[in-house]
């Protein structure tokens, strides 16, 4: 496996894609919505923990019509 030589940073963001659709493909409609410290929906980009990011991310993964991604 290789190993990336890219800056990492220990400070990540929680955002939640929906399919309104239901369809998740290139060219339907995605709505990104970020995701604050207690995995509600905020205005703008809240960054966090990565820890606690990826942590949310398996709490809130499984919801019909979404994906969540820890960028």
């Amino acid at each position: 496996m290789a190993i990336s030589k890219a800056p990492s940073s220990e400070i990540r963001a929680l955002v939640m894609h929906v399919y309104p659709d239901g369809i998740k493909a290139f060219g339907h409609e995605r709505l990104d919505v970020p995701l604050g410290r207690r995995g509600k929906p905020v205005k703008k980009v809240r960054f966090m923990p990565m820890a606690k990011a990826h942590e949310l991310a398996r709490k809130l993964q499984g919801r019909a019509n979404t994906t969540i991604s820890v960028i």
